[in-house]
């Protein structure tokens, strides 16, 4: 029934929020491991492919939903392009070039480039409830971290970061605008095609193993933001207004901060505090079920 809890997509996003959020703490891990950054990229897409399509391989109705998709293998290439390699490839190069804080909060800023195609091409509406909700998230993901110390980068760092931001909020949307539906099935494909992508720079750019410190951090990233983000993300997506998904998901930051502080102990200030509380009154104006806000039918 569409009041229950698992319909609501809102929920979704937010589960892939928190579970995003742990990616910089991982990826912090695994560079003082020595890994690289295109190594990172890889390896997590990589076994999480091999996680997903094992869990597909033992389930009969699953492994049907694999082959059925081939049909749908252009547009699932387009997706895993922007979802995987832009998102996985240039994040990472970007947490290398700029500090997480800065590149977390620059990749999801421009996520707003979802909500206004979403208005544009979905027919959704936005209003004043979600206005509001991501005004103050962005807001307070700002203050947290232009008050924050050690918060710099390269013009290059920024530039990766809302470049990955851009290609994630593109995922979004063209996931919502095509109707490409949810579930493992779909992982495996995103994921195997987006590995194909992520060869490439390990190609040129070389390849060693990670040591025990960055394999364990890699292991998290592929069970945690990987797989679990990925899945809630598409599950929001595909049962919710994409505009909806991806102003809850613009709260990643302040669990990333939340994790920071749990794991090596990082402190916010006074105006961090006040940035959490902004993104926690944003957050409950975007779980606020508003009937009047429900998305218009889409044409074509």
């Amino acid at each position: 029934m569409p009041s229950t809890p698992r319909a609501r997509p809102e929920l979704y996003a937010l589960s892939a929020a928190i579970l995003n959020g742990t990616l910089g703490s991982w990826n912090r891990l695994a560079f003082r491991g020595g890994a690289s950054y295109h190594e990172i990229a890889f390896l997590k897409c990589f076994f999480a492919f091999l996680v997903v399509l094992a869990l597909c391989a033992v389930d009969p109705g699953r492994r049907r939903q694999v082959v059925a998709l081939r049909h749908q293998a252009p547009r699932l290439a387009v997706l895993a392009f922007l979802g995987m390699f832009s998102l996985y490839y240039l994040e990472t190069w970007a947490f290398k070039e700029a500090s997480i804080p800065l590149a977390s909060f620059l990749t999801y800023a421009a996520g707003g480039v979802t909500i206004l195609l979403s208005a544009l091409c979905l027919g959704e509406r936005i209003g004043l409830f979600r206005a509001l909700a991501f005004g103050l998230i962005v807001g307070g993901v700002w203050m947290i971290f232009s008050h924050e110390a050690d918060v710099s980068g390269s013009p290059l760092g920024i530039a990766l970061a809302l470049l990955a931001g851009l290609g994630y909020a593109l995922f979004i949307f063209v996931s919502k605008l095509w109707r490409m539906g949810s579930g493992l099935a779909h992982l495996a494909w995103l994921f195997g095609l987006g590995s194909l992508y992520l060869l490439v720079p390990v190609l040129l750019e070389g390849f060693s193993w990670p040591g025990l410190q960055a394999g364990a951090a890699i292991a998290g990233m592929v069970l945690l933001p990987t797989i679990g983000g990925f899945y809630f993300t598409t599950r929001a997506v595909h049962t919710g207004p994409a505009s909806s998904v991806q102003i809850i998901e613009t709260s990643d930051p302040l669990f990333a901060t939340l994790f920071a502080f749990a794991l090596f102990g990082d402190r916010l200030t006074p105006a961090g505090w006040a940035g959490a509380a902004c993104i926690m009154a944003g957050l409950l104006l975007a779980l606020r079920r508003v009937p009047s806000a429900l998305p218009r039918p889409a044409h074509g």
